[in-house]
């Protein structure tokens, strides 16, 4: 899966070796956008893009059906995913602003891709059977997205719009009592993706939906690994064993209410690697956002 750019793709689930300081690269770095024109080329070369059977998919049974795949469009799926995302109202994707902005660095003015240039897969785990295709007709980027100059992305959040709404229910958004469950120690969040196993530029995508469970990491103890990076708007979660990683980006962090039913509580945002214990992944803490994502699309809490 992918972290700041995709879950640990493949949900990372192997153990990696540990990198040397030099080898450590925040997983917003090469940002995505660069990625998408590297794949758009090779593509348009007529290259075909690594991508690999997953084994643990996802029991259609108890897949999440709210969850999207965001791909080049004209690409069939199985070879132009890049990033996850998750259906929060009818007609709207949530998804992180670096998958579908435009702006690379903290110096670079920041806008949305054009909607034309992405497809959106809906209704199945599986890229390359089933399921729709649909084009947005609208991103909306958070207003205060920005990437630090570190290559951090901040307030990483973005909306696609659709015309027509989808068929799936949409993910719900966990209320505060929901988000303080999750996060007690010792508990874990539920992360998906068809993201990669390792994070490199050469390291195929799975064109099953992976899973895995992580655990909530300690603020404090994560921020000593990043420098003071993690901030109040953003967890972490994940100590080695299993990861978000390349192509999970975008995708889902999933609690539990107390009816053990699944709530929205972040998107993969960023990280060093994958699977490294030092450098769990970081997430977007939706709780934050609530109030944004409610205004953007037009819903109330209760829908």
């Amino acid at each position: 899966m992918v972290r700041a750019l995709a879950l640990a793709a493949t949900l990372a689930v192997v153990s990696a070796q540990p990198l040397r300081a030099q080898e450590i690269q925040l997983r917003s770095l090469p940002p995505v956008q660069r990625l998408y024109q590297q794949r758009l080329e090779l593509l348009q070369a007529g290259q075909e893009v690594p991508h690999f059977q997953g084994s643990a998919s996802v029991n259609p049974d108890r897949a999440q059906q709210y969850m999207v795949s965001i791909g080049l469009a004209g690409v069939p799926q199985e070879r132009g995913h890049f990033c996850g995302g998750i259906t929060v109202a009818p007609r709207f994707v949530l998804t992180a602003a670096h998958c579908v902005a435009a702006g690379e660095n903290a110096a670079a003015p920041i806008a949305p891709l054009a909607p034309e240039k992405l497809q959106v897969l809906s209704g199945t785990h599986v890229l390359f059977r089933g399921g729709k295709t649909s084009t947005p007709i609208r991103i909306v980027l958070h207003p205060q997205y920005r990437i630090d100059a570190p290559g951090i992305p901040q307030n990483d959040l973005a909306l696609l719009e659709f015309k027509d709404a989808f068929a799936e229910t949409p993910a719900r958004i966990a209320s505060d009592e929901e988000v303080d469950l999750t996060f007690r120690p010792g508990e874990k969040v539920l992360v998906l993706g068809w993201g990669t196993a390792s994070f490199s530029a050469e390291s195929p995508i799975s064109t099953t939906l992976l899973w895995t469970f992580v655990d909530t990491a300690d603020r404090a103890k994560c921020n000593q690994a990043y420098g003071g990076a993690v901030t109040e708007q953003m967890f972490c979660a994940g100590l080695g064993s299993s990861d978000s990683c390349q192509g999970d980006s975008g995708g889902p962090a999933l609690g539990y209410d107390n009816k053990g039913l699944p709530v929205l509580i972040g998107i993969v945002s960023w990280g060093a690697g994958c699977t490294q214990k030092k450098y769990p992944g970081v997430y977007v803490n939706l709780a934050k956002y609530r109030n944004w994502i409610y205004e953007t699309t037009g819903t109330t809490r209760t829908q």
